[in-house]
């Protein structure tokens, strides 16, 4: 039989390459690369059933399920996103494709092996046979080793406060900062799978002869658990979702306790990684390779070796009733949207009413305080220049003061009274001067 792995045709997230590398490294060959997103339409060139390691994040386009007959599946390191749950952008479409003949499907398979306790939860409440198997990156080898020219430290997508304190942790040690983008765009991409390979084992290897490794990507830290590199995961996304029970099998911290120094990780000289990994990856590496030994020298048709035989049309039948049950829930939820959208409208119209409203009196108000100032600054001309008049008055009244004192002075004296009363003797009536 021949084999196949998973890929993400047009991810941007370089771990999806990095989990195809690891099954595609467990495996005797490859000759087949199943696009994720396209997994019910599949079908082998020889119309023979593949064997495909399903290790992988499903996935976006949900009613492209269960897989097609040709594949004959092995279910291990898989996690299910409920975009509500794990808080990104989609519809409300959440369990439905796991339910029904998908169900039946995933129960005929055995046990599914979930990357994380979150998919593990979900699946064992929908009733699925499922147990925990690690995620498919942590049986990667390792990469060549290469002495650098200089040490260096690696940054992955940590943000600009703990990459600069990775750097001035490293102030003066003569060890290299090197900071990397987790991130490959082959969204418009017609790369080959070779070339693909040849991007993964540079970033890989680039991991591997650091010194240590800082990082939030998952895709990052447990690669770098399975080759040995010392590695430091900081991330503040709360858990249960991607990261459980990862968080105990790394040091870890949240970003801002690495920052403040509440949370310690010498960057320079770092400590050996946890070992609670290591049976899962011994578990997971036997696990693929016995799938690879059992399957290797089968042949058959698809009908007898698909884990579910199923009636085409009833499957057709089954798909349609679950999308239109959820089709009808994402309808409930848009038309609410609806709703609460145009409420946001008329709220928005009166708030703009009102606004302009509120403008066209404040435009008057201005216009009136406008001259309201200038009568104020002509009212303040006015004053100074009657308190100018003013001044020059009192002025004037000092003087005139000081003139009326100096007469009383002068007509007080007993020589001008002796004076004006001899001379009043010898005057007529009308002549006499009066004091």
């Amino acid at each position: 039989m021949k084999f196949g792995i998973m890929m993400h045709k047009y991810t941007q997230n370089i771990g999806d390459d990095i989990q195809a590398y690891a099954a595609w490294k467990l495996l005797p060959s490859v000759d087949y690369f199943l696009d994720r997103e396209k997994l019910d339409s599949f079908v082998s060139d020889d119309g023979e059933p593949v064997a495909v390691v399903m290790a992988a994040w499903y996935m976006w386009h949900k009613w492209n399920w269960p897989p097609s007959k040709y594949i004959v599946p092995l279910f291990t390191g898989i996690h299910y996103t409920d975009n509500a749950r794990a808080k990104q952008d989609g519809s409300p479409v959440t369990t439905e494709f796991l339910t029904g003949m998908s169900k039946e499907y995933l129960n005929a398979c055995g046990g599914i092996g979930c990357r994380d306790l979150f998919t593990k939860r979900t699946f064992e409440k929908l009733g699925i046979d499922c147990y925990f198997s690690g995620c498919i990156t942590l049986t990667l080898p390792q990469q060549p080793k290469v002495k650098p020219e200089r040490e260096y430290v690696v940054t992955v997508d940590i943000g600009d406060p703990s990459t600069n304190h990775v750097k001035k942790l490293l102030e003066g040690t003569g060890i290299e900062h090197r900071d990397i983008k987790h991130y490959k765009d082959y969204r418009d991409s017609d790369a080959t799978w070779e070339e693909r390979v040849e991007y993964v084992e540079w970033l890989l290897g680039t991991y591997q002869n650091a010194k240590c490794v800082v990082t939030r990507r998952l895709h990052c830290a447990l690669p770098c658990l399975a080759m040995g590199v010392p590695v430091l995961l900081l991330n503040n996304e709360r858990p249960g979702i991607r990261f459980e029970p990862y968080k105990e099998w790394l040091h870890y911290s949240r970003r801002e306790d690495f920052i403040s120094g509440k949370f310690i990780y010498d960057v320079t000289n770092p400590p050996p990684n946890k070992l609670d990994y290591v049976p899962y990856r011994e578990a997971l590496i036997k696990q693929v390779k016995d799938f690879a030994e059992k399957y290797k020298d089968v042949h058959g048709t698809p009908e007898e070796l698909c884990p579910l035989n199923y009636d085409e049309n009833e499957m057709i039948r089954w798909r349609h009733d679950a999308m239109r049950e959820a089709m009808d829930k994402w309808f409930d939820v848009t038309r609410g949207d609806i709703h609460k959208i145009r409420d946001l409208d008329n709220g928005l119209k009166k708030t703009q009413a009102s606004l302009e409203k509120t403008k066209g009196s404040l435009d008057s108000t201005k216009t009136k305080l406008k001259e309201t100032e200038k009568k104020l600054s002509d009212r303040n001309k006015e004053l100074d220049k009657l308190k100018k008049d003013l001044e020059a008055l009192t002025r004037q009244k000092n003087e005139l003061e000081r003139k009326n004192e100096r007469l009383n002075r002068i007509i007080n004296c007993k020589c001008v009274r002796y004076s004006v009363a001899a001379r009043n003797a010898f005057m007529p009536k009308d002549k006499k001067i009066k004091i």
